[in-house]
C-alpha cells in the first residue's frame, strides 16, 4: 500500500496452508489472508469451499478494510497532502473518501477541465474534457471557479457547457465524500435559470440534411445569461436541446459545421457511428451557413448547388434558375441552346 498503483484491492484466502477462495480478479496486486482453523471450517468432502462462506468473507471484508483504514490514517499523517490524494482510488474503493475532507488539496480525479468544444457524445467525437495534470489548492479552485453541470447536451443543449467553458471554470466530478470542504465551492449552474439571447440577428433558415433536419438562427452574437454573469459568443455556435428551442444559434464568426456534434451522435440502431453521412451532414451544413451568410445572392447559389461533375452532358451550359417563395426550384432556364432559344424545363419534383 505504499504506492499508488491503483490496485491491491483483490485477495486470497488459505485455510491450513491451502487456498479455499480467491476474489474474482486476475490482478497480480494480492493481499494473502490465513484464517484461523480452530474457528473457520472447510465443506467436506473435498475442502474447498467454506462452511457458510458469504458470511466468512463478508467478515473478511470488513476486518481488512478495518486494517486498510488505520493504514492510511498512519500514512495520512506521514505523507504530504500532494502525495495522500494520489490515494485517491484506494480510498474510494475501500469507501474511506471520508479521510480527504479535511486535506487541503484537491485529487485531480475530482476535477475536470473543459478543453474543446462541447458535443453530445465524446465516445465518436474528441473528448473535450481532462483532468488537471495534478492536485489543486483551495486557493487555486477558489481564484478559478467550480461549477457542477448535470445536463446532457442533445437533450438539455450545450448553453451551460459553452457558458463553463467560456469562463474556464473547472467542473466538479462528483466523487468526493459529502463532507468534504469543496462542496461549499461548487456552483451548481442547474439551479440556475439559463437565457440564451442573440444579437442582431438576421434571419432563420431549416437546415434539412440526411440525419439532421434543425431550425438555425443566423445573428452576429449570443449571449449566454447565468443568475448575473454573461457571457458572450462571436465566434462558436451553440445547439439548445431537444427539450428547448431545439435549433442552432450560428453568429457571424462560425462557418463549421461542428454544432451538428452537439446535436447528433450519427449512431445507427445498431450503435454504429454512420461516418460518411455524418461527413455528408457536415459539408452540407458548412455550405448552408456560408450561403445565408453570404451578402450575394449569386455568391450564395453557387455555395449551395452540388457537384455536376458526373453528367457530361451540363458541362459549358448557362442556366436561370427560379426559385419559389419556399426555396425550392419553380424553373430551370437553358440559355442559350443550340438552337438559340430558350429551353424552359418545369421542376414537377420537390427536393
Amino acid at each position: 500500500m505504499d504506492q499508488p498503483n491503483g490496485a491491491q484491492y483483490e485477495f486470497d484466502i488459505y485455510l491450513q496452508g491451502l487456498p479455499i477462495y480467491s476474489s474474482h480478479s486476475y490482478t497480480s496486486h494480492r493481499r494473502i489472508i490465513h484464517l484461523d482453523s480452530s474457528r473457520f471450517h472447510a465443506r467436506l468432502p473435498d475442502r474447498d469451499k467454506l462452511v457458510d462462506e458469504a458470511d466468512v468473507i463478508k467478515r473478511v471484508k470488513a476486518v481488512l478494510a478495518q486494517t486498510i483504514e488505520q493504514r492510511f490514517i498512519q500514512m495520512k499523517a506521514s505523507l504530504s497532502a500532494e502525495a495522500f490524494v494520489g490515494f485517491y482510488d484506494m480510498l474510494r474503493h475501500w469507501e474511506l473518501l471520508k479521510l480527504l475532507n479535511d486535506v487541503p488539496v484537491v485529487p485531480p480525479e475530482a476535477l475536470r477541465e473543459i478543453i474543446a468544444y462541447p458535443v453530445c457524445d465524446t465516445e465518436v467525437f474528441d473528448n473535450f474534457e481532462q483532468r488537471p495534470e495534478k492536485a489543486m489548492t483551495r486557493a487555486e479552485i477558489k481564484a478559478r471557479g467550480i461549477v457542477s453541470i448535470d445536463d446532457d447536451i442533445k437533450q438539455d443543449g450545450a448553453g451551460r457547457f459553452m457558458f463553463a467553458w467560456r469562463q474556464d471554470y473547472l467542473l466538479y466530478h462528483g466523487t468526493l465524500d459529502s463532507g468534504h470542504w469543496l462542496h461549499a465551492l461548487v456552483r451548481h449552474l442547474n439551479d440556475e435559470d439559463l437565457v440564451i439571447e442573440t444579437i442582431n440577428e438576421t434571419h432563420q433558415a431549416q437546415f434539412q440534411g440526411d440525419w439532421c433536419w434543425v431550425p438555425v438562427r443566423f445573428c452576429d452574437a449570443y449571449r449566454i445569461r447565468l443568475g448575473q454573469d454573461v457571457v458572450e459568443i462571436r465566434d462558436e455556435a451553440c445547439y439548445q436541446g431537444q427539450e428547448n428551442a431545439d435549433d442552432i444559434i450560428v453568429p457571424k464568426g462560425d462557418c463549421s459545421a461542428q454544432a451538428l456534434q452537439q446535436m447528433a451522435s450519427f449512431r445507427s440502431e445498431y450503435d454504429e457511428f454512420q461516418e460518411s453521412t455524418f461527413e455528408s451532414d457536415s459539408d452540407a451544413f458548412i455550405a448552408f451557413v456560408v450561403a445565408n451568410t453570404a451578402s450575394d445572392p449569386a455568391n450564395a447559389m453557387q455555395r449551395l448547388l452540388p457537384n455536376f461533375c458526373g453528367c457530361p452532358a451540363l458541362y459549358g451550359k448557362a442556366f436561370v434558375v427560379e426559385l419559389d417563395q419556399h426555396g425550392k426550384p419553380a424553373s430551370v432556364i437553358a440559355y442559350p441552346t443550340e438552337s438559340g432559344q430558350k429551353q424552359i424545363l418545369q421542376t414537377g419534383k420537390d427536393c
